[in-house]
């Protein structure tokens, strides 16, 4: 954490320098949004200093060090803050907004890659593979995710269940033993998946948090966690990286499921043709 590094580094620091990063340290959230330049006017001091400093942290010069400061409080930004960090730093133009969209998303991707728990995805898997019923419970943008993961479990699991929105309540309430119940949300957790999760294991249920912390709200009400990164783009939560974790867990339930031999889709696929679920083209060759 760049607040951290700061503050253990203050003993090091010349003079102008212990000036700048006190002031980043209590003001962070105007710091997050300034050019060197205006940094420099409001501490008094040269802007040569503040690039200088934050190469002493380490860092290639004050957008990336401001780039930190950003990461490190983007959950505390309002909506507006947010769309700030999107295009601070460049250029305004609609290209470089949806440009920086995606070297945000492949970036998190590759550290989502290097982050994820195989071990903590295939218990879970296990889990989900075991359990008698298997509710997963989404709201507002993460009710999405849970929608999604549901749709493509219950292909091969019958007892796994998109939990309804209308009367979550009355149902967790009459769930017996031996049901699993998942909650998805990140960051900024959603009050009311936080509340069934708690109901649940309240209830004695077995309970997974699919989240972005260990120490948030849902995570307290899991007795499995599946850790995953989740970051903002602008006033967007970006859900590239935790989709890539669901289909990684349903491809790691497929396997508990049904091991090397994985899944026979013959009597799926007649279904869909017989129904003409999927608008199949006639490709022709010319010969």
């Amino acid at each position: 954490m760049i607040f951290k590094r700061i503050i253990n580094q203050m003993s090091l620091f010349s003079k102008n320098h212990r000036l700048l990063a006190q002031y980043i340290l209590d003001n962070p959230r105007d710091v997050a949004f300034m050019t060197a330049a205006q940094l420099a006017r409001k501490v008094g001091i040269s802007e040569s200093t503040v690039f200088r400093f934050a190469t002493h942290l380490q860092f290639d010069g004050f957008p990336e060090l401001r780039s930190a400061i950003q990461e490190t409080i983007m959950e505390s930004l309002s909506l507006a803050e947010r769309e700030k960090v999107l295009v601070s730093g460049g250029k305004k133009e609609e290209y470089d907004v949806i440009q920086k969209g995606f070297e945000i998303d492949a970036q998190s991707l590759l550290e989502g890659a290097a982050k994820l728990n195989r071990a903590e995805l295939y218990e879970i898997a296990e889990m989900i593979v075991q359990a008698d019923s298997v509710y997963i419970i989404g709201e507002r943008s993460s009710n999405a995710l849970a929608h999604y993961i549901s749709f493509y479990l219950s292909w091969f699991l019958p007892h796994v269940h998109h939990m309804p929105n209308d009367y979550r309540l009355e149902k967790i309430s009459v769930l017996p033993r031996g049901t699993l119940i998942i909650g998805i949300t990140f960051r900024r957790c959603i009050s009311n998946v936080v509340d069934m999760l708690s109901l649940a294991a309240k209830k004695g249920l077995t309970t997974v948090a699919i989240t972005n912390s260990k120490k948030n709200a849902l995570a307290r009400a899991g007795s499995k966690i599946l850790t995953v990164p989740c970051n903002y783009i602008s006033f967007i939560d970006s859900y590239t990286v935790p989709i890539s974790f669901m289909n990684a867990l349903i491809l790691a339930t497929s396997r508990r499921k049904f091991g090397e031999a994985g899944l026979n889709f013959a009597d799926l696929e007649k279904l869909w043709e017989e129904k003409g679920t999927y608008v199949l083209e006639n490709l022709k060759t010319n010969e």
